[in-house]
């Protein structure tokens, strides 16, 4: 008995709101987004001949995680390192868990702000928030969409762009008006 293609294929990348666990995957001819809070799920699809945009932004999120990682390692980890005394012990732990944390950061890469829009919704995807993620998830993204949607020839973009920019009076009658 041979196994039915799978339906959906997840992308990469898990991402939370305040309220929901989120995850991407891509069916045949929409991607769909799950939001999970562990006792109930949300789908969301976006078909691909939908998609009008899909946005990256970097944003500082991480710096400053970085930034407040790295003062808190300081501010116990020096301590520790002059220190001979019980505390030290407790110190350096402490000290240890949040280097561990900066370290997991810093290997994952910078943040961003990854959102779709189509004619209807604006929708932010909040599985892709690191960089490097984001983009490999594009571009398995970008094949689906251009098969949907069909490729602009560059012939058809400079007669979009070549074009002189009519007045709003072109081509419309006289407007004529009566003053009292």
């Amino acid at each position: 008995m041979a196994k039915a293609p799978k339906e959906y294929r997840k992308l990469p990348g898990r991402g939370a709101t305040l309220t929901h666990y989120v995850r991407l995957y891509t069916g045949a001819d929409h991607l769909l987004q799950v939001a999970s809070t562990g006792f109930t799920e949300s789908y969301k699809r976006f078909y691909y001949r939908d998609i009008q945009a899909i946005t990256l932004r970097k944003t500082y999120v991480g710096k400053a995680a970085n930034a407040f990682l790295g003062a808190t390692v300081a501010v116990l980890g020096v301590p520790a390192l002059f220190t001979s005394t019980p505390v030290t012990i407790v110190l350096a732990s402490i000290a240890g868990f949040f280097a561990m944390g900066l370290g997991a950061n810093i290997a994952l890469g910078a943040t961003c702000v990854c959102q779709i829009r189509t004619a209807v919704q604006h929708e932010k995807m909040a599985s892709l928030s690191r960089l490097r993620r984001a983009r490999r998830v594009l571009e398995r993204l970008k094949p689906l969409i251009t098969g949907a949607q069909g490729e602009l020839s560059s012939a058809h973009l400079e007669g979009i762009v070549g074009n002189e920019p009519k007045t709003p009076a072109e081509g419309l009658p006289p407007v004529i008006s009566a003053t009292s």
